[in-house]
């Protein structure tokens, strides 16, 4: 596993995510709501993760091995947690009981979903791959 490739991957979703994003809480949340801008929000970074494993275990990973799924999936989760606390916290200035609240599963938020699929994604990548 090259970690270089690993992180312009993640780097790549992080982009993706962030603009998706933007355009969920500036656009979005005035048509349909802030839960249903939320779902949106999720779903399509969920896909984005997804479709970026398939593509990272394709071409840049080496052979599609279980062991290899694994450490990308959770190089890219440690990455996405480090990003999420310190550049949320310190650059977007929100502060730690927003941060925290996104984990909070039980009141319907989503972002627990978003980092299994970090770890989810190559490993259903390196699955299809070896079929």
């Amino acid at each position: 596993m090259s970690f270089k490739a690993a992180f312009a991957f993640w780097f790549v979703m992080v982009l993706i995510a962030v603009g998706n994003g933007f355009f969920a809480e500036k656009v979005l949340v005035r048509h349909i709501g802030d839960y249903a801008s939320h779902l949106y929000k999720t779903s399509i970074i969920i896909a984005v993760i997804f479709a970026g494993s398939y593509v990272y275990m394709a071409g840049f990973a080496g052979p599609p091995l279980v062991s290899t799924a694994l450490k990308t999936g959770f190089f890219w989760l440690s990455c996405s947690i480090v990003f999420e606390f310190l550049f949320g916290h310190y650059v977007f200035g929100f502060p730690w009981e927003r941060l925290l609240a996104d984990y909070r599963i039980w009141e319907g938020r989503l972002w627990s979903l978003v980092l299994a699929s970090e770890i989810a994604g190559p490993l259903l990548a390196s699955w299809v791959l070896r079929s």
